[in-house]
């Protein structure tokens, strides 16, 4: 039985960094349950010490720049199955992945990650003003152009305007094509900041369907190539910068963690990975 490889990807401020440090914890500190057991680390234990150290303390947990990437990958196995994985963080930051969008290009490093068995977690936040304009949205704006183009205030495009649905499309649609193996992969959706969401009876999937219909569409109309789930993560379990922190700091950290989606127990950030091992 060959070593899995899970690529852990998203855009910056997408919870990948937070997710990690939640993660290391709950793995380490074998304080609950989890589905998956720590083997080895390899990468830059210093910085994962680091933020590590943050979310115990209900810090935000410094954000990572490309600059100070670090590689890290995280190695378990799956006691029931004896099936050894390898979860992979090729871009913390998430920069990487915006330049490809500008660039057309990524690192070869990037590719054979995504050559090597395994599926795709993808992180959205759902703490963030979403992009969803409807022609209805935009009308506005297009009946006032002539005039702005006018007065010589057109503005210059950035990838920046482009919104957050088609550059995760973008992202995706990659994998699909060369220098990619083009193959079927599992791929989870984790929709990170779970505890903002207000109505807490909605499902991830149907909160995919409704604040990020495009990337749901992509996902549901491609089912050659992807087969997908939606999980809510809450890492920190609330806002750390907020009243609720003196709440969250009385509490064992790893009983913070918020998991929800398909087989999840509560309190385990494993249960998405489990099933990108593809059991079930």
């Amino acid at each position: 039985m060959s070593d899995l490889y899970h690529s852990i990807v998203g855009l910056p401020r997408s919870g990948k960094t937070t997710f990690l440090a939640a993660l290391w914890h709950l793995i380490d500190a074998g304080e609950v349950n989890t589905k998956l057991v720590l083997d080895k680390l390899v990468g830059d234990n210093q910085y994962l010490n680091e933020i590590v150290e943050a979310w115990r303390k209900c810090e935000e947990v410094p954000r990572t720049s490309m600059a100070a990437e670090a590689n890290i990958a995280i190695h378990v196995h799956e006691p029931i199955s004896g099936r050894k994985v390898v979860l992979g963080f090729p871009d913390l930051s998430g920069e990487s992945f915006q330049s490809q969008f500008v660039t057309r290009g990524c690192r070869n490093a990037y590719v054979e990650g995504y050559d090597r068995p395994g599926g795709i977690m993808l992180f959205v936040n759902a703490d963030r003003g979403q992009d969803g304009l409807t022609i209805l949205d935009l009308a506005p704006i297009l009946a006032g152009a002539d005039e702005a183009e006018q007065a010589g205030e057109l503005r210059e495009w950035s990838h920046e305007l482009v919104p957050e649905q088609v550059r995760l499309v973008d992202l995706l649609q990659f994998t699909q094509r060369p220098p990619f193996d083009r193959r079927r992969r599992r791929l989870a959706v984790a929709v990170s900041a779970w505890d903002v969401v207000v109505d807490q009876a909605v499902a991830p999937d149907e909160w995919l369907a409704r604040e990020l219909p495009f990337l749901h569409q992509f996902l549901s109309a491609n089912p050659e190539t992807f087969e997908f789930r939606a999980y809510g993560v809450s890492a920190q379990g609330g806002d750390v910068t907020g009243e609720r922190r003196t709440e969250l700091l009385k509490r064992t950290p790893s009983e913070r963690i918020r998991c929800v989606g398909p087989e999840a127990e509560v309190h385990d950030l494993t249960a998405p990975l489990v099933w990108l091992n593809g059991d079930g």
